[in-house]
């Protein structure tokens, strides 16, 4: 009956998992045309340069590494990134403790950005 249990307990915290991941997703593809919507009215000579387009890059590479299997774990420690990081900037590669790290490394100029 234990093992029952415990499968049970996996296919939930799957579905949990699975729940989280399309919220991310619905997300970053919001936030992805919100931004592609923002380059798109900027001037054309500024298109280049504009904030935006590195949102862009950042927010499909965020879409890219989730459909690899790889969204989530940080670059710098290969641990989980926090689930409150993903919701408040899901194109993040790094969990809180690594950019902090990097921030402190980049100094303030860095870390203002």
């Amino acid at each position: 009956m234990a093992d029952i249990r415990s499968v049970h307990a996996l296919m939930r915290a799957h579905d949990r998992h699975e729940a989280q991941l399309d919220t991310l997703r619905d997300l970053l593809t919001e936030r992805l045309a919100a931004a592609r919507a923002e380059l798109a009215q900027a001037p054309a000579a500024l298109r280049r340069t504009h904030p935006a387009r590195r949102r862009i890059g950042e927010l499909e590479a965020a879409l890219d590494r989730m459909e690899r299997g790889l969204y989530g774990i940080c670059r710098g420690c290969g641990a989980f990134i926090e689930m409150s990081v993903l919701l408040h900037a899901p194109q993040d590669q790094e969990c809180a403790e690594c950019r902090r790290a990097s921030e402190r490394r980049a100094g303030p100029r860095r870390a203002a950005v």
